[in-house]
Formats: C-alpha cells, structure tokens, sequence
C-alpha cells in the first residue's frame, strides 16, 4: 500500500514539476519501391515532415540540410545528431492518370487529372534500434479545368497530410502537465484556468487536454478523466491560459478542494488549429 501511494506522489510531482521535453526526430531521405519523379517524391515527403514539424510538439533533424554521413546507417546517423527517434519514409506505389486527354479534342481546355499513391512511414527508436511504429498512408487527389495539371492533383492528395501528422505525433509524443489555478467561474463551473505548460513547452494555441484526477482503489493507481480544457493564449514559458470545454463543474469543485488535477494531450481533431 505504502508502495503504491508513493508512486502515485511521484506522478503528481512529475505532472507539476518538470516541463515537457520536446523529443528530437532524426528525418532520413525517403525512398521508393517504384520508379516516380524526383519532385513526386520530395513533395510528398516535405508535406509528411512539414505536418509533423508544425505541430510544435517535436524538433525535426532534416537529413538532406543536416549533412547525413552517407558511411553510417540512418539509424546511426540519427545518432550522431542525439536524436531520439529516426523517421523513414518508402513510397510503395502511386498512380498517376490523365483522364481529360482522352476528351481533348471534343473539349480542348478541359484537364482532369488523378493522384493517388501509398507511403509507408516508420519510427525506430534510436536508443536500441526498435520500430515503435509502422503506418501505411493512402491518398488521393484530383484536379480539373484549364489551368490543372498532374502535380496539381499531387499537391491535392496531400491536403489531408498535416491533420494525419498530428494525430500521428499525438499518439507518441503526449504533453503533460497540470491546472495551476482556476482564473474565472460562474460559481457553478470554472470558465478558464491557468495550466503550467508554455514558451517552454512544445505546446501552442488550440491545442487540447483531457483533465485527470489521479486516485487509488483498492492499492491500484488509476486516472479518472473528469473535463477537457483548450489553450486559448500562451502567457509565459510557463503558464498559458484555457477554456474549459467539458466537466467545468467537476473541476471547480476539485481544485476547490485542494485535489490537484494533470493534463495530458488529447488526439488531435480535423479542424483543429
């Protein structure tokens, strides 16, 4: 019992007192299983890391501005930046089709293109080599009228990518943290409060958090979800303001009581900022 209250206070300190690291991720060169246009593939690959890098959450080590030793293995060359994680990429097909060209004769201005391909996207950790993560990634994309074009319909397919990008650095790259105190309530629910996370942090505006009330039943640790709560203004390196979206009633009551609540990154929705 002993062992499980003091582990139970060494999450809470964690929560409250050290900030959030932002991790490093070593991009190597992506490559393909068939044989497409230079500007194809690093299209493709510049929208995939552009989507993770905008995300604030992780700092991206480019392989083909970094100065990759070509004698290492990526893995190693990761390394050799202090990266944490190596990210590869390998095209395994695309299909490109031109359905206008057929027509042009009965309608000369009219284009109509078609993208589609399959990405393959890998993330090792570089501490032993381990692959925490292999996803493949369809997309599709489509372009018409006078002034559309193949690369077009490319650029069309990948439209969905950033939104892909940060569920995909949610799923591993979680932000924590805790409610530092309540800033206005109608005295029914709390309307706004001030979190422990920012400048500092790899965190940004509109990004949301699932608010969790730590307890023990019966000696075993559990996390009860009780509100959810959205950055609406980073204040300082340490501090940021946020809207209480869910459970404002339940969160009051509890920083009323002196019960302290962590936050933790929530999966990233469509239109989220």
């Amino acid at each position: 019992m002993k062992r499980n209250v003091l582990l139970l206070c060494l999450l809470l300190l964690i929560s409250l007192g050290v900030p959030a690291q932002k991790h490093t991720i070593y991009a190597d060169d992506f490559s393909s299983e068939i044989k497409v246009p230079n500007r194809v593939l690093t299209t493709i690959r510049a929208a995939f890391i552009d989507g993770i890098r905008n995300t604030n959450r992780v700092k991206i080590v480019d392989a083909l501005t970094a100065g990759p030793d070509l004698s290492l293995t990526p893995l190693e060359d990761a390394r050799r930046f202090g990266a944490e994680y190596l990210l590869t990429g390998k095209l395994l097909n695309r299909e490109a089709t031109d359905d206008g060209s057929s027509q042009r004769r009965y309608h000369s201005r009219e284009n109509s293109f078609k993208e589609k391909f399959k990405l393959r996207l890998d993330l090792v950790r570089t501490s032993d080599g381990t692959t925490i993560s292999t996803k493949n990634y369809e997309e599709n994309g489509s372009a018409s009228g006078k002034d559309a074009s193949q690369f077009t319909a490319l650029e069309h397919s990948l439209l969905n990518i950033p939104y892909q990008m940060r569920q995909f650095v949610e799923n591993y790259f979680k932000v924590y943290g805790s409610i530092l105190k309540i800033v206005t309530d109608n005295g029914k629910k709390a309307k706004t409060v001030y979190i422990n996370l920012g400048y500092d942090d790899p965190i940004k505006e509109g990004l949301r958090f699932d608010v969790v009330e730590d307890g023990l039943i019966e000696g075993n640790y559990i996390e009860n979800k009780i509100g959810e709560v959205r950055i609406e203004k980073v204040m300082g390196p340490k501090i940021s303001l946020c809207k209480v979206n869910k459970g404002g009633d339940v969160i009051l009551n509890a920083l009323k009581n002196g019960t302290s609540l962590r936050l933790i990154s929530r999966q990233a929705k469509l239109f989220d900022e």
